[in-house]
């Protein structure tokens, strides 16, 4: 068995946030990390101050703590993983040197503030063939997993058409004074930042990439309550869009992901094709006590439904087409989709828990990891698809000829 990746978590401090949540590392990234042993060891945390670096390192018994990665990585040459969880404005300052380095790197969504720093990233991890694995954790979702699993084996048979809706809370609801940065369009980059999540598991689900787009978008809660007790925190960073999309050959599709919903009901993914359907959607979530949450609540788990047609029993026994209106079942997940057991499948930790899993797998496989830092690249060019088609109110084809061989 191949020893222990030695970790480093750069971004892991604390926030004592008063609704309960702590930053991304912290509620996700250090405790999936933790429940791994077997497959890493976090050797070192690093942030801006040497303050927030040793409080989060003693929280979490890791050895080492830096206020600067060209120091970590100078000192602590046996590093083998580097996980960037910084604000997207500081991606490219810290995965470059990790990169550059020779560090496999796993970084959270966007890849950079523009294509050109994503194209940059992605094609220094070729040439210094290293594994990298961007922070689309739902693509590790067990329901998700067999989603598509379901449509390469031809459950549903050809694929012609998808609905997808993501509605959340998350940029209407009162939020606390270290958020603000979420709020502004210079920390995020391309103005379809929120939409990547939802790409990612259109593309994965349907393994086919999208060829054209026709998008608007919208910034349309441009104020929210301060928890801090502040001034309200304002906002010029899109928050609700709707994509018209076309992928693979000739498949149609919808796409709408609105940060602003009130109670809103998640993820609902709905395919189509010549012989079934299939549905992914988030079940009700479980209760969850902020105070001894960990800061890390559960968002629901996801469930799979579905229904595969048999012609020949409706050609014997012909069935009016209003009868078979929601004649689906839920779909049982194979145990093969869960890489680990004992966390709250409805939280993030356990999302995180199966991506890092799947990328010791890749590391020590020496093999690619979806999605891999090319795979976002992609969908960076599909944001800038989008930027053309809301700008010229038309649709806009793809144009992935630079992103260079796998």
């Amino acid at each position: 068995m191949s020893r222990p990746l030695k970790v480093a978590v750069v971004g892991a401090g604390f926030s004592n946030s008063p609704d309960g949540r702590e930053r991304w590392a912290v509620r996700a990234h250090l405790p999936a990390l933790k429940l791994l042993p077997e497959l890493y060891e976090v050797v070192a945390v690093c942030t801006t101050h040497m303050e927030t670096a040793n409080t989060s390192a003693k929280h979490f018994g890791v050895p080492h703590a830096f206020d600067s990665v060209e120091r970590m990585l100078k000192e602590l040459p046996e590093i083998d993983v580097v996980c960037v969880s910084v604000r997207p404005a500081y991606h490219y300052q810290v995965v470059m040197p990790a990169l550059r380095a020779g560090k496999h790197v796993y970084c959270e969504q966007p890849l950079g503030l523009t294509t050109a720093q994503a194209q940059e990233m992605s094609d220094l991890a070729r040439a210094k063939g290293v594994r990298t694995i961007i922070g689309h954790q739902t693509h590790y979702e067990p329901a998700s997993l067999h989603m598509a699993q379901l449509v390469r084996e031809g459950y549903i048979g050809k694929p012609l058409n998808f609905s997808y809706a993501y509605f959340v809370s998350n940029h209407i609801v009162p939020r606390p004074a270290h958020r603000q940065w979420v709020f502004q369009a210079a920390m995020g980059g391309h103005d379809g930042f929120r939409s990547g999540q939802s790409l990612e598991r259109v593309i994965a689900v349907l393994g086919a990439d999208i060829t054209s787009i026709c998008g608007d978008i919208a910034v349309k809660a441009p104020v929210r309550a301060n928890l801090d007790g502040g001034p309200p925190i304002l906002s010029d960073q899109v928050d609700n869009l709707n994509f018209l999309l076309a992928a693979g050959d000739g498949i149609m599709g919808a796409l709408q992901v609105s940060m602003t919903a009130w109670y809103g009901t998640g993820t609902r993914f709905e395919l189509y094709g010549t012989e079934g359907m299939l549905m992914l959607t988030t079940a009700d979530s479980t209760q969850w006590d902020k105070k001894s949450g960990e800061g890390d609540p559960s968002r629901g788990e996801l469930k799979l439904y579905g229904n595969h047609a048999d012609i020949p029993k409706l050609l014997a026994d012909p069935t009016a087409p209003e009868r078979l209106q929601r004649q689906f079942k839920e779909i049982a997940i194979p145990d093969h989709h869960y890489y680990l057991s004992g966390i709250d499948r409805g939280r993030a930790t356990f999302l995180v828990a199966q991506t890092w899993h799947a990328f010791a797998k890749a590391i020590n496989e020496g093999h690619e990891c979806a999605p891999s830092f090319r795979d976002k690249l992609k969908i960076h060019y599909i944001w800038d698809a989008l930027d053309d088609s809301a700008r010229d109110k038309r649709w806009a084809k793809v144009d992935y000829s630079r992103i260079g061989p796998a």
